[in-house]
């Protein structure tokens, strides 16, 4: 992944570079800074496609390198097919905007918290100047590089969720370690700005327990009767089982993730 973050790095200065010299005012292109932070507004009590009413009470998530995208070339002709050259431009996503030239970044490995009372900063974005329709990241297991103890359930596994999920009489109280090969990348969450010189807007990332497009859920496909398979009100659900399966297939879908800009 290090290797990725140079060829980002390269990649904006690549861009700032040609940018200046296609520019005929000669103007130098801009960087700016601007705070990333996460919260847990988005992760609400949701019904999913089962008819079980979820209430996640932690969400835990570990994630490397955030990635903001500009939709279509950085700067027509020479400056696109560089960019082309150094980062591949993702495939769009229908009805989402997604797709294009990396020209933003914010590197590292995080834990995400997202059912914490407050916001939780993650940093710093560097991003080019231009109009921004996605951003992505990558999937990775937590360590004790993360400060996390032996006694940590997330401690090796990508992330770990815990809620009730209730239908009509039966209630389950679930815990939900998943694992996702370090490196798997979500592409394409919606992330809508006109970057300018005087843009201050602090990037707030999100996770949606209800995608805002389709509505459905990150807990669909999954039946908590059945998981609970000796009925007492409790249900694990970890790596080699099927309901593990479903949802961590769906934790990795990029229509539950946005990155929205606020004041």
């Amino acid at each position: 992944m290090w290797k990725r973050s140079i060829i980002i790095t390269i990649t904006l200065l690549v861009a700032a570079l040609i940018v200046g010299v296609c520019d005929p005012g000669g103007d130098e292109p801009v960087l700016i800074s601007l705070p990333v932070v996460v919260d847990g507004d988005e992760i609400v009590t949701c019904v999913n496609d089962e008819g079980w009413t979820v209430e996640v009470s932690t969400f835990r998530l570990a994630v490397r390198d955030l990635e903001f995208t500009i939709e279509g070339e950085i700067h027509a002709g020479l400056s696109g097919r560089i960019s082309e050259l150094l980062i591949p431009t993702a495939l769009a996503h229908p009805g989402h905007l997604a797709g294009g030239d990396v020209t933003g970044e914010l590197t590292g490995d995080f834990v995400l918290d997202l059912h914490a009372d407050v916001e939780q900063s993650l940093g710093r974005a560097d991003l080019l100047v231009g109009e921004y329709h996605g951003f992505n990241l990558s999937f990775r297991v937590a360590s004790e590089s993360d400060g996390l103890d032996g006694n940590d359930p997330l401690l090796g596994h990508t992330a770990l969720i815990e809620g009730q999920a209730t239908r009509d009489d039966d209630t389950v109280d679930f815990t939900a370690v998943l694992d996702v090969e370090d490196g798997t990348g979500m592409v394409g969450g919606t992330f809508n700005l006109d970057v300018t010189e005087t843009t201050s807007s602090t990037l707030v990332m999100r996770i949606h327990t209800i995608d805002p497009y389709e509505n459905d859920t990150l807990f669909d496909g999954l039946d908590f009767l059945a998981i609970d398979d000796d009925h007492d009100g409790v249900a694990l659900i970890e790596p080699g089982d099927e309901a593990h399966n479903v949802l961590a297939k769906t934790i990795v879908r990029h229509d539950h993730y946005g990155v929205i800009p606020q004041p």
